[in-house]
Parts: structure tokens; sequence; C-alpha cells
């Protein structure tokens, strides 16, 4: 066994020569960025090897690099920070309506105590009881609530509180121990997972954590996840639940309770994210006819799918209408228009790695999904990064000079989503690149930020523009497409709601510029952050929201871009700045 040691964390772990580098990483519990999967095409899991006999360092990519036959040292980059642009979230208590009707419901008992020779046993004359008080055909009794159920019993002379669920007009108890209850709101994205702690009894916000859903080890977008998961499925599972359970973990830390409180669980995310977290095969989603496993998973507990929190805990998850429309849409929703049948015509964009569009009003609903790839993500960009703290989030030149600002001020280590926009907008408006996305010296590329002790400059190139071009024409031409196909334009759309933690930092002049949304009133357009998250908070306190959520899913029909011949003469057309039709941002 080889002896492989990883810096800056020190850890050691002993590998078998000849296999792979990466996978020593990962026994490590060392983080290591892989956006293509393991492919060695993205370039981004560069790692330093010292030899032990030899302090002479070599650059390689960990993903293609086997273990020798000999100890080394493999010096990582640092660790992403999850912090920056995600760690605010929107209030979602103005959402909310006056009925508090909970999916999870509580209930007082009375009890009655036991008779010598009644013929009834504690569970029966608790059943009694709750048939009594609650309207369903029958109550479904866990094994821990059985066991805890006697003792209940007795030290409160009967008086006893139950927390359960309905479920097919049968009741399924979840907690009989009297304290107060929490839930969790989830959103499970491609990138980032959100996590809100909520008190169900107030119905209040408590805590909230974000982290980059460990799976972006094993690809950046869902076909790489897809792709990994035809040999890895059990592994893309468990990094999920470790990145929620852990953030349930600080969330409760932070609130001072015990994770066993949480007595509910509302999650959201696309449908590929759904079916690996609960360990279902997503190759069908990719293949024709694209057929999911599953659309509207029913109601498993917590511990059937392994969250740490009460066992018994019910687990919504927000329904999915397609392929490539799953739940994060169907919950972001929840926080438009279209959840209170508008009469004017709603656009609603989900802006990521794979753009989400929905648009209608109170007649129709038609939602599809394009693949934009990595770029609004920093991915497919040289010295692209995540919104993370030292990420270059915004750009200017005035009069020739030139000016760049990073998340929380730090020193500049790449850039990211919104501060592609921002240079590509500003390099396009002074003249220095054309609307190809040429640059008008002929060197390529331009520098953003001077590299300092020894770190390269970082730079935007030709080749990252086409990239963020072709990004930004499949969601502007899918939009049109959309809107193609109800014979409407888009001075015809009421409201644009864009969606999504990107979103919420896109400067409307510069998505202009740029041609990735179109010049309609500034009050229309309304920006609404991790939407999916929200949506997954109103389904966990209002039973009103997650039946409109479940209308909303009805409702909606899916649109497959691959079979609308317009879709690729409009993405054609987007491939300029900001497009070959300037009428629409002018």
């Amino acid at each position: 066994m080889i002896k492989v040691t990883f810096l800056p964390a020190n850890i050691t772990v002993e590998s078998t020569e000849g296999s792979s580098l990466l996978e020593a990483a990962r026994a490590a519990g060392v983080y290591v960025e892989t956006p293509c999967g393991g492919k060695g095409t993205c370039q981004k899991c560069e790692v330093k090897i010292i030899a032990v006999d030899n302090e002479k360092k070599k650059t390689v990519l960990i993903c293609q690099t086997k273990v020798p036959n000999h100890p080394i040292t493999v010096e990582l980059q640092k660790s992403a920070d999850a912090k920056g642009q995600f760690e605010n979230f929107e209030d979602p208590t103005k959402y909310l309506s006056e009925d508090k009707t909970q999916f999870l419901k509580k209930i007082n008992l009375s009890v009655a105590p036991a008779a010598l020779l009644d013929g009834l046993s504690d569970a029966d004359r608790f059943t009694k009881a709750f048939l009594k008080a609650v309207d369903c055909q029958s109550v479904d009794i866990p094994l821990n609530v059985l066991v805890a159920l006697p003792e209940k019993l007795r030290e409160n002379n009967g008086e006893i509180t139950a927390y359960y669920y309905l479920d097919n007009n049968i009741a399924f108890c979840v907690s009989i121990i009297s304290y107060s209850s929490f839930g969790i709101a989830v959103d499970i994205g491609t990138t980032t997972v959100a996590l809100w702690l909520v008190d169900l009894e107030t119905r209040k916000v408590l805590a909230s954590h974000n982290a980059y859903n460990s799976q972006v080890e094993c690809g950046l977008d869902v076909i790489s996840r897809i792709n990994y998961a035809k040999k890895n499925l059990g592994e893309l599972k468990n990094r999920i639940l470790k990145t929620i359970n852990e953030l349930i973990a600080s969330v409760c830390k932070d609130a001072q309770i015990e994770s066993n409180k949480i007595l509910c669980v509302s999650l959201a995310g696309n449908t590929t994210m759904t079916h690996l977290l609960l360990g279902i095969n997503p190759e069908y989603i990719r293949l024709s006819p694209y057929t999911p496993v599953v659309f509207q998973p029913q109601i498993y507990s917590a511990a059937q799918i392994g969250i740490s929190v009460c066992e018994n805990a019910p687990v919504l998850i927000a329904p999915a209408v397609g392929s490539y429309v799953g739940g994060d849409i169907t919950s972001g929703l929840l926080c438009t228009e279209l959840a209170n049948k508008p009469t004017e015509l709603i656009l609603f964009i989900d802006i990521g790695t794979n753009g989400e569009i929905v648009l209608g009003n109170n007649d129709f609903i038609f939602a599809c999904a394009c693949s934009a790839g990595p770029a609004f993500e920093g991915g497919g960009i040289k010295h692209g990064v995540r919104a993370q703290t030292g990420a270059i989030e915004r750009v200017a030149i005035n009069e020739g000079k030139l000016e760049v600002y990073t998340i929380g001020g730090a020193p500049a280590i790449g850039i990211c989503g919104s501060g592609i926009i921002s240079a590509i907008a500003e390099l396009f408006k002074n003249g220095i690149i054309d609307s190809a996305g040429k640059f008008s010296d002929g060197n390529g590329e331009y520098i953003l930020c001077k590299g300092s002790q020894g770190k390269p400059d970082i730079t935007i190139s030709e080749t990252d523009i086409e990239n963020f071009v072709r990004a930004k024409g499949a969601i502007f031409s899918a939009c049109q497409t959309m809107l193609d196909s109800v014979g409407m334009s888009f001075n015809d759309v009421g409201k644009v709601y864009v969606a999504g933690g990107f979103g919420r930092f896109l400067d409307l002049d510069d998505a202009r510029v740029v041609g990735l949304l179109p010049r309609v009133a500034n009050d229309k357009y309304l920006f609404l952050g991790n939407s999916s998250v929200i949506g997954a908070y109103l389904t966990l306190v209002s039973e009103e929201h997650r039946n409109k959520e479940q209308d909303l899913a009805r409702k909606i029909t899916y649109m497959d871009l691959s079979n609308e011949p317009k879709y690729m003469y409009h993405y054609t057309g987007a491939l300029f700045l900001p497009h070959t039709d300037k009428e629409l941002f002018e």
C-alpha cells in the first residue's frame, strides 16, 4: 500500500499502486472540484504532486492521475467557500395567507384509563380516542411510538399530544412526545443546497444554511451526474444525504434544538436530483422517450430516505412535470401570480445550469427546459468559479479604466456568473469585443486582474465568451419559442419573474446588453432569489400552498424543445451580442 498525504488538511491515506488518485482523495474526505465528472475535460482539478524523496512539484489533473509506486504528497487548491452571495434569504412570510392549516397536524387526546378485564390494550384505547377526535379511516402507529405509548399514557393520566398527518384517509402518527415542533425546507440544487429550519407553531424561519452539493465532485450538470450514476448511484445518494444532514446539524446548533424534534420535511429539487436522493436510477431521464421513474414520489419517512431527523417525519417532495422540469420549478411557481390564477401573461425564468422557462396565465401553463450549461455558475470558463468569497462579481470600464469588484472585497480568485455577464457587457459597450464576441485587437483575451505571487492572470477569453453566449442564447431562445407556441411576443408579457440564486444578483441592464433578457419595462421584472426553497417552506407550513403546488403540477403542459423546429432558428439568432434582432433589446 502507498501512503498519499493531502495538503493543506495534512490527511494521509493508504492506496494501492495504479489506483485513481481522485478516489484516494475522496477516501481521505478532502474536496476536489471535478465539474466534468472526472473525464479530464474541464481542467478544474489541477493539483501539485510532491514525491517524498523529491521536493520538485509537478502539476497534474487529479482525475487523470494514478497512484505511483512510492509515497507522495498532494497539494490541493483552497476549498471553495460556500458563503458569499448565497448567505441571505428572501423573507417568505409575505407569500402566506391567513390559513394556518399544515400538513403535519397536532391533536390533544384524552385516552380512557385501563380497566380490569376490559379487553383493550393501550394501543386499542389510544386508537379509539384518536378516531373519535380525528375524521379518518384508521391510524398507523409506528413501532417506536408504540414502545413509548404505555409510559406516556400513564405519566399524564391519559392526556397525550399526538403529531400526525393524513394520507389517503389514514392517519400516520409521527410522535407522541409533547414539545415544540419544527420542520425543515430544503432546496436540492444541482450546485447548491439551501436548508431552512422552521418553527411549525409560529411559521418563523429560525436558522438557514447553504452548502455546495457534494455531488459536484462527480459532475457539474445533471447529464454528468446521470452518467456517473451508472456505476456509482449509491455514492451520489450518500453524497446528497451527507450534505443535507450536515446542514441539519448546523441549523440545529444555531437554534439549539435536537434534530429529533424536526417532525416534517419539505424538499424541492429537479427531477434528476430527486431520483438521486431516493437512490433511483436516473438513466432513463436522458434516453428517448425521456421517461423518469416517478414524477410525484409518495410520502416516505425520513428514516426510509436517510434524513437525520425524527425517524417518522414525513418527507414531502415537490412534484415534477417533465424530465427536466422538476419540483424546484413547481415549488418556485408558488412565489408567482401563477399560483393565484392570473389574467395577465406570466413569464417565469429560472436561470442556471439547466434553464427552466414557464409561461402561462389563468387559461394555460406551458413549461420547458433548455441545457444552458454551467457558464452561469463559472463552469466552462477558464478562470470561472462559483459565487464565493473573492469571486469577481462586477466589472466596470470607465473612460478606459478597469474596475473589478469581488464578493466580500477579497483578493480575486476567479470570476463567477454575475461577473461574467458584467465583464462581457462592459467589453461590448466599450467596443473591445464585437457582436460575435471577438476581440477587436486580435489578442483573444482580456486581463481582468493581474496575477501575483506566481498565480496566473485572471482573464476572459473568446472561448469563455463563446461558452457564455451559447448559454444565454439557450435561455433567450427558449423564451421566444414558448411565446411563439401561443402566438404571443414579449410585448404581451405582464410580469417576468427571474428565479435562482444567480438571478438575485443579476444586473438587469447588463443582462439586456448581452441578450439574456428582453428589453421590457423595468417594473415588469421581479427577482425572486431562491424561489425553490421558499416554495418548500410554503408547502411545509401551509396545506393551502401544498394543494396549490399539486394543482399547478397537474395544469402544466411540458414542452420538449427538441421537437420544436423554431427553437433552433431562434437559438441561431441568439448566438450574437445581444442578438441578430437588435430591436428585441432596444
